[in-house]
């Protein structure tokens, strides 16, 4: 995130990530001397239906694909099956680096990672086999890699292993004055607006919104942010 360092220790930035994924920026933002302020708009909680997630997890051994679409989806699935891994004969695909080195960390190496922009549409130009494929995902969020590769008459099952909710602890905010809001994606956003309607109108007119693709910028202006 490119911000600037003059009189730094006044600029704040409102950083939106879940609590557990939001440490490394806060920490590279106070290295450069600015006010990080935590406030997780989306909360990772356990699927409700256990035993169906953990079941289909076991049965990815026959998939030529196997695809991870956030580190959350790596952390949830090994959570679920106990860090007790069925054999992968399949290709293990990872949707950009970070989701790559959760991956690494629990002893699954990716054999195919997306390049940038770390998207669907580059993990499709990316994919070299064309069989069944597994998709391990967080309910809900963007479809558009499962119904591309259906659209290519490929057999895709998708396996929820968590559920993105609104936090509901929250601490409430000292201040309307942020110089900058960081956000991950479009949840993130709306949910933002939802925990905070009465700073909304402050924080769209006066916020320098830093997101991380022309989709969630695009749905930033939809929803009136200025910057």
């Amino acid at each position: 995130m490119a911000v600037p360092t003059n009189n730094a220790p006044s600029v704040k930035v409102l950083v939106t990530r879940p609590s557990h994924q939001a440490g490394n920026l806060c920490a590279e933002l106070m290295a450069k001397g600015l006010h990080a302020i935590r406030y997780p708009t989306i909360e990772i909680r356990a699927v409700e239906n256990v035993s169906h997630a953990t079941a289909a997890l076991q049965g990815i051994t026959d998939s030529d694909n196997i695809i991870f679409v956030s580190a959350n989806a790596v952390t949830q699935a090994n959570r679920l099956l106990n860090k007790q891994w069925p054999v992968i004969n399949g290709t293990v695909v990872a949707i950009g680096p970070n989701t790559a080195n959760a991956l690494l960390s629990i002893g699954l190496k990716p054999n195919i990672t997306a390049q940038k922009p770390f998207n669907s549409e580059q993990l499709l130009e990316q994919l070299t086999r064309a069989g069944k494929t597994s998709i391990i995902k967080g309910e809900g969020g963007r479809d558009f890699l499962e119904k591309e590769l259906v659209a290519r008459g490929i057999k895709v099952m998708t396996i929820d292993v968590y559920k993105r909710a609104i936090p509901t602890n929250n601490p409430k905010l000292s201040d309307n004055a942020f110089h900058y809001t960081s956000i991950t994606s479009q949840l993130a956003l709306s949910n933002l607006f939802s925990l905070l309607p009465e700073q909304a109108s402050e924080l769209k007119q006066t916020s320098t919104f830093v997101v991380f693709s022309q989709r969630i910028a695009d749905v930033a202006k939809q929803l009136g942010c200025q910057n």
